[in-house]
């Protein structure tokens, strides 16, 4: 079984799963184990028939995917936490660093590279229906970000209401928005906004 490996920091993309954090009603993405795995399936280039049988087990064991789900929901709260207090430059919460460990340790092994039409991947032997298992690729995206941290500027959104996370590879460092298309151009706008009214 081939887990191909997503470019970007994947594990980031499934923290920006729940949009708007800083509204009162945040937008989520994901509302039950089937959006997980069509999710995971896509952003990190998961073989399906990898998550097929996970998919199948979920409609037979509906009590367990629904708890599967709300791990996976808590493990993407964790991995939000954890960056977010990198952004601000702020200690790990010490539950939050052993949540994400044990589940590191609970998932799958990356130990054989393989290559396949062009594309590299990770060989595993199986996926468990299991939270870890699952979301393999997002647990070792955060532990190698985590690890990469000292040269890499991770960022928070500075738009109060989007808060989205980020890897600031800006040339000189400075980047303040998750996309300029949206929330930086908001920014501006509500500048331009405030300076006309004060003319």
């Amino acid at each position: 079984m081939l887990i191909f490996a997503a470019p970007g920091h994947v594990c980031l993309d499934y923290a920006n799963t729940l949009s708007w954090r800083g509204r009162e009603t945040p937008a989520e993405k994901l509302y039950d184990l089937a959006d997980v795995i069509g999710w995971i399936e896509i952003a990190a280039g998961m073989a399906g028939p990898a998550t097929r049988e996970i998919r199948d087990w979920s409609r037979e064991h509906r009590k367990k995917a629904a708890r599967m789900f709300a791990e996976a929901i808590t493990m993407r709260e964790v991995i939000f936490r954890i960056f977010s207090a990198f952004a601000a430059g702020e200690a790990v919460r010490s539950a939050d660093f052993d949540a994400l460990r044990r589940a590191l340790a609970d998932a799958p092994g990356r130990c054989e590279l393989a290559s396949l039409e062009g594309r590299y991947a990770w060989r595993i032997e199986r996926l468990d229906p299991a939270m870890p298992a699952l979301l393999a690729p997002v647990l070792w995206s955060a532990g190698d970000l985590m690890l990469a941290a000292g040269q890499r500027l991770i960022r928070r959104c500075a738009n109060p209401d989007c808060l989205w996370l980020f890897v600031d590879e800006s040339r000189n460092g400075t980047r303040r928005w998750c996309d300029m298309t949206s929330c930086g151009n908001r920014a501006k706008a509500r500048r331009h906004y405030a300076k006309v009214r004060q003319a």
